[in-house]
């Protein structure tokens, strides 16, 4: 049951956005144009179908097919028949013409609908792929900064090593010398004793 109120919801959040558009005047057009195309529909099935349908039903238009429940009561009065209960009938026929018009309105709404959806599917298909491109082109720029930052950090961190590295070799070497010398002083000392 909750589903079908978020139905409901959603479809009439989706009929403000749609009156809200301005929808409301292509709806308005699309009225005019199912009606005249209509007009076409209705002038097809008599033009085309219904003939073709004659000519298998022995000269009878589809509109002429019915069930007869009760046949008209007539007399006839001064040469003109009149007539005293009118006939009741089902005119499927002409049901059939409204159902086989609805039928080729239907198919024909339905394939323009399907090209005009097919057309704006690939459109926002393009958009997104457009989209994921740009999104694609900053997430490797973003990646390659990301790199380059770390290569730098990397060449600095070398670059600390190398001079705390150079840093302790001249103070080996300083070191190295200053024993050299302490000893050489030592030397000197003792031969001084000596001598």
């Amino acid at each position: 049951m909750a589903k079908k109120g978020k139905k409901v919801t959603g479809l009439w959040t989706e009929f403000k956005t749609f009156i809200s558009k301005g929808n409301v005047v292509d709806m308005a057009v699309g009225v005019a144009v199912a009606s005249a195309f209509t007009a076409i529909v209705t002038a097809f099935t008599k033009g085309f179908i219904a003939p073709i349908l004659a000519l298998l039903s022995h000269d009878a238009t589809l509109a002429d097919f019915k069930w007869v429940l009760r046949a008209a009561e007539t007399h006839m009065e001064a040469g003109v028949e009149v007539i005293d209960k009118p006939e009741v009938a089902i005119l499927w026929g002409a049901f059939l013409q409204s159902v086989i018009d609805f039928i080729i309105i239907a198919l024909v709404l339905f394939l323009f609908l399907k090209i005009v959806l097919t057309v704006a599917k690939k459109a926002k298909e393009a958009r997104e792929a457009a989209a994921a491109k740009l999104l694609g082109t900053d997430e490797e720029r973003a990646k390659a900064e990301a790199e380059a930052k770390a290569k730098e950090e990397e060449e600095k961190r070398a670059a600390e090593e190398a001079q705390a590295a150079a840093e302790a070799a001249a103070a080996a070497e300083e070191a190295r010398k200053q024993k050299m010398l302490e000893l050489l002083e030592e030397i000197a000392q003792s031969l001084k004793k000596e001598g």
